[in-house]
């Protein structure tokens, strides 16, 4: 049985309103076709990894056989966010002759979405784009709100645009393919949501004692509440001119973290993670928070990851990535610090290097 709620975002863009739904159901992928027939005569790219496409592509193929249906897999994983994986996604929509009313469909997690929407925002200066996240970090976080981009120089998501979809399908089922790890993943951003805007979702969040065992109301619950946040951030701040960088709260410092070993280390909310508790740590030693709030929130970090002893080598690399972030302002680091339960601030005073370097620590 298909079921689905639908949460609809309004932003507005020089002085433009932009409007898309959010669809939030249960086998949705297998009839797929009901969702874009608005593209029955027009091109369409799906583009998605070679984890994704061994589970889901026969099925979305099946579900749009009476489509221009052409498809791109990238090699799963963050290496695949590059220049040279966009330029040989140009390639196919050019020999394709995809023009700007065709559309490309993005299935898979963060890294298919960010790749997909960075190729729709600048192909022929933007075509149509759909975002279908197939992962619980794509669905509550990082498929909503237009961000999208690639990586360069080892820097995580430094080129990039804001560019909106015409809608996202989230469809909870694909997330029973998900790994352990990769559900955790997810979960940091849930949190990361309780300390920015509702402290109740940690409550949630604290009374799951088996992340595999969570069902699929519950699971909802988290997504349609996280969403929610976004959505009413992202509203009144499109391109993070300010509030919205609160949604940035443990990326300062996770975004250096997950730059490790080539990105092969950390997955991305892994990072987000323990960037959470670093900046939670700084938090507390610069007396914005209680040692019993920070204390529960690492708790919560130790839900997702204990992988945080960094070699000295290691934390300057961090240190390195850190002052290369885009939220930075007169070359200050500027981070996101908690100050009371489900409440940030953007914090733009400089901070002592060596008490960020000590945030890193095993022992915090």
């Amino acid at each position: 049985m298909i079921e689905r709620e639908v949460i609809i975002l309004k932003i507005k863009v020089d002085s433009q309103l932009y409007k898309y739904n959010i669809y939030i159901g249960n086998n949705i992928y297998k009839t797929l076709n009901a969702y874009i027939k608005e593209y029955n005569d027009k091109k369409i790219l799906i583009i998605t990894d070679s984890n994704v496409s061994k589970i889901y592509l026969d099925s979305i193929l099946k579900s749009l056989k009476n489509f221009k249906i052409y498809y791109y897999i990238i090699p799963a994983g963050e290496n695949s966010k590059s220049l040279e994986m966009a330029g040989r996604i140009y390639n196919k929509l050019l020999r394709e002759k995809f023009d700007r009313q065709s559309l490309i469909i993005s299935f898979g997690g963060g890294v298919v979405g960010d790749i997909a929407g960075f190729v729709a925002a600048t192909y022929m200066r933007g075509i149509n784009l759909i975002q279908i996240p197939t992962t619980l970090l794509s669905q509550v976080d990082s498929s909503i709100g237009g961000k999208v981009g690639v990586n360069f120089n080892n820097i995580k998501n430094i080129i990039g645009s804001f560019y909106q979809p015409k809608k996202v399908i989230i469809d909870i089922d694909t997330l029973k393919t998900l790994s352990e790890r990769d559900t955790k993943s997810g979960l940091a951003e849930i949190i990361k949501y309780g300390i920015i805007s509702d402290y109740k979702l940690l409550n949630l969040i604290h009374n799951i004692n088996d992340i595999s065992e969570m069902d699929s109301k519950l699971i909802k619950l988290l997504i349609k509440r996280s969403l929610e946040i976004k959505k009413d951030i992202v509203k009144v701040d499109t391109f993070e001119k300010g509030k919205r960088k609160i949604l940035n709260f443990g990326h300062t410092i996770g975004h250096g973290i997950e730059s490790l070993d080539n990105f092969k280390r950390f997955k991305h909310g892994e990072a987000v993670a323990l960037g959470m508790l670093s900046e939670a740590y700084i938090s507390k030693e610069l007396g914005l928070i209680s040692i019993e709030y920070y204390k529960e929130i690492k708790q919560l970090v130790k839900k997702i990851t204990q992988d945080n002893i960094f070699t000295q080598q290691e934390k300057e690399v961090i240190m390195e990535n850190i002052k290369l972030d885009k939220k930075n302002m007169n070359e200050n680091i500027v981070f996101i610090l908690p100050i009371s339960y489900g409440k940030v601030k953007i914090y733009e005073d400089k901070i002592n290097e060596g008490l960020i370097k000590k945030s890193l620590g095993g022992d915090i």
